[in-house]
């Protein structure tokens, strides 16, 4: 990552001298990405504002608008998450004036996540279905079987053991049709911990039993 980082400012460094300013700010937001997985938060948020404002000056809506999802996604790994609920739908309504389909999909799927972490469950299990809805219209498997897993999540905090199976099991096929091996064992875990609830210690046990063996 180091790397990384050292040869983007030096780009930067360059776009800025050259007047650039889109390949300036897209060199910011792809530092500040950069940062995002390296858990950096304070500096990944300012890269993705000071981005933002670039292209806004610019008038490039769709890389504003990339920007402010990102900065959503960060508020809500940070656990605040009325400004990340204002972020990702003020994002997802320009995804959507764009026909973005796949950038509008994933706030969504976010707004879901965060609304569940709320336990409005009503509005978490509305925007996972609707992202749910657009990523199966797009054909991406990922996303589709993430809003699976979010909603058996919901199920389980409703006491809706049935239904929490049926998506944790969907979500598991979604992911097995992709190869994401670790996804697949996370949702064995998942159905093993909803069987232990409702009792099913017998399927919980082969539950946890295939998530080891994967």
């Amino acid at each position: 990552y180091e790397k990384a980082i050292n040869m983007n400012l030096q780009a930067q460094k360059y776009f800025k001298q050259s007047g650039n300013q889109w390949a300036q700010a897209d060199s910011m937001r792809l530092r500040g990405e950069i940062y995002y997985m390296q858990y950096r938060y304070k500096e990944a948020s300012k890269m993705f504002s000071e981005a933002q404002q670039i292209f806004q000056q610019i008038e490039n809506e769709l890389g504003a608008a990339e920007c402010l999802q990102s900065l959503g996604d960060i508020y809500r790994m940070q656990h605040k998450y009325d400004e990340a609920i204002e972020m990702l739908s003020d994002a997802q309504k320009q995804f959507e004036t764009f026909g973005n389909q796949l950038h509008a999909a994933e706030c969504l799927r976010s707004l879901g996540e965060i609304y569940r972490m709320q336990e409005k469950h009503d509005e978490a299990t509305e925007m996972s279905l609707e992202a749910q809805k657009q990523f199966e219209g797009i054909g991406f498997k990922q996303g589709v079987a993430d809003c699976f897993k979010n909603l058996g999540y919901i199920y389980v905090d409703e006491s809706q053991y049935d239904q929490a199976v049926e998506n944790f099991s969907n979500a598991g096929r979604q992911y097995q049709s992709i190869g994401g091996i670790v996804d697949v064992a996370w949702c064995y875990e998942c159905l093993g911990r909803t069987y232990r609830l409702q009792g099913q210690y017998e399927r919980a046990k082969s539950a946890f039993t295939e998530a080891l063996e994967l």
